[in-house]
Formats: structure tokens, C-alpha cells, sequence
């Protein structure tokens, strides 16, 4: 009898291992529809998450112009995200709050919040946003609100040690689409930071940025967005 043909263009999964995707998947928490998404595509509102990196930008990224982000790399443990393969997300204003809350809140216990997971929840709120005309309309839109359990198995941790480990996976926990229009923060002194934020503050009509002058009188450009 014939072998059977094979075929290797993607690869398969080993057994308990983690995907790192060539191309970020990027997940959206949906603040007007309380739902994860991934395109077009909605998972439900529940997850549970290991995080694998966290990073701090400022910038747009979609229809919000130049704000705060924390960048999120996980790994979803429950719930209807894709399971067994890293994920990045983005998280913005009450929710980038709430998760900065959480994450010292267990430091101060002495652990390290990355060892156990992270559970967020979309919680509704009301508001008011004025529309084409210029007249206050009632809205509804979600934040998250994070909790963070204590871990029993730890099985998830050894694997998600394992992703870190390998440089080469490492090198793909980069998402240049969604950070195009963003500036890493993590690497930044705090004077640089404060700088960065004038300058976009006093950005004129047409988008361009008025910068501060430095130290020389000479006019210095934020640095792009990097890895860290």
C-alpha cells in the first residue's frame, strides 16, 4: 500500500504547547457592545486570562486620538476566545484604571500578579456625547472591571514560561499594525513622558504636533514605538 501524501505549510500544534501567531491576533473589548471580538467575528463577553507581557503606549488607535493604552498579551483560559494561542488587546481610559488598581492592589501582597488570572468583566455605564449637530444624545457603553484569582493549577504558568523562554517567540510579541500611530512608554524617564504629552497637547487644527523645544533650543521627535 502507498504512503499517504503529507503536507507542511503552517505546522500543527504540539501536544500542551502554546501558538505564538506569525501576525498578531488582535482582540477588541467592544465598549459599545460589552463583547470580545476578533474582526467581524464577537466571542462572548467572558475570559479568563493569563498574561504573558503588558506594555504601556501612548497614541490612536482607532477612532480614539491620542490617549493612554495598555497593551495586553494573554493567553485565554475560559470562556469563547481561540484557547492555546496568544492573544493582544488593548485596554484605554476607566478600564486601563481599574486593571493599574488590581495589579497593585495584589503586589502589595508580595505576589506577583502574573502567576494567577485575570478575570474581566464588562460593566455598563451611561453617558452623554454630542452628535453631528452638536446636541447631547444618551449612550450607554462597557468598561472592564478586572478581578484576579488565585491559581490552584499551574500548568497554564509552566507553559506560558516555556512561550517566554524562546527568543524567537519573543520577537513576535510586536503588533506594528495596531501601534503604528503609538509611542512605547515603557523605556521613557518620566520628564520625557511629560514632553511627549505637551507636545500632543499642543497639536494645532491640521494634526501636526507642536513640539517643545529640548535642552539645545533644538526641536526632539518622540521615539517610534519598540519592542520592549
Amino acid at each position: 500500500m502507498s504512503k499517504k501524501a503529507t503536507i507542511s505549510v503552517f505546522g500543527s500544534k504540539p501536544e500542551n504547547a502554546i501558538i505564538v501567531p506569525e501576525l498578531p491576533l488582535s482582540v477588541r473589548n467592544n465598549c459599545q457592545a460589552g463583547k470580545w471580538t476578533i474582526g467581524d467575528t464577537e466571542y462572548g463577553s467572558k475570559v479568563a486570562m493569563t498574561i504573558l507581557k503588558f506594555s504601556k503606549f501612548f497614541g490612536s488607535l482607532g477612532q480614539t486620538k491620542n490617549t493612554l493604552w495598555g497593551q495586553i498579551w494573554f493567553v485565554a483560559e475560559s470562556g469563547e476566545l481561540p484557547k492555546d494561542v496568544v492573544l493582544v488587546t488593548y485596554v484605554k481610559g476607566r478600564s486601563l484604571r481599574d486593571f493599574n488598581r488590581l495589579v497593585a492592589t495584589v503586589q502589595s501582597r508580595g505576589v506577583e500578579p502574573a502567576e494567577g488570572i485575570f478575570v474581566p468583566e464588562f460593566v455598563k455605564h451611561s453617558g452623554q456625547k454630542p452628535d453631528e449637530s452638536g446636541i447631547l444624545k444618551p449612550i450607554n457603553y462597557y468598561s472592564l472591571k478586572w478581578e484576579w484569582v488565585e491559581r490552584t493549577d499551574w500548568q497554564m504558568v509552566e507553559r506560558a514560561a516555556a512561550v517566554l523562554a524562546d527568543p524567537s517567540n519573543l520577537s513576535r510579541l510586536i503588533d506594528l499594525d495596531s501601534t503604528q500611530n503609538m509611542i512605547s512608554l515603557d523605556n521613557l524617564p518620566p520628564h520625557e513622558i511629560a514632553s511627549l504629552m505637551a507636545a500632543y497637547s499642543h497639536s494645532d487644527s491640521n494634526g501636526e504636533i507642536s513640539l517643545p523645544p529640548s535642552d539645545n533650543g533644538i526641536a526632539q521627535l518622540p521615539a517610534m514605538a519598540t519592542a520592549s
